[in-house]
């Protein structure tokens, strides 16, 4: 698995933190955080994934699943390619097998 694209934005009163991995050879997978934009008792944090056969159709689907789990579409999404961000040190051994 190869990271492809961080993902940052807003959808509603919820703050997206994500991340776009790639699983083989056009296979992708997106992993989106909703974190409550300010601490509220009625808002929960919650993880969606989403998968696609290019960035593309991942994308719309990520977009998708932000919009059925908090009800409102995204507002603001911005994406950093791989080749915009340094690797975290560590990230590329977390789903490393034998």
């Amino acid at each position: 698995m190869a990271i492809k694209a961080l993902l940052q934005g807003n959808a509603g009163n919820y703050q997206i933190r994500g991340t776009i991995l790639e699983l083989g050879s056009f296979d992708y997978r997106a992993y989106v955080h909703l974190i409550p934009a300010t601490p509220r008792p009625d808002l929960s944090r919650s993880v969606v994934s989403a998968d696609g056969m290019t960035l593309q159709e991942v994308l719309g689907a990520a977009k998708a699943q932000v919009k059925s789990t908090v009800g409102v579409p995204v507002e603001r999404l911005e994406i950093r390619t791989a080749s915009h961000f340094e690797p975290v040190l560590g990230l590329d051994h977390l789903h490393a097998g034998p």
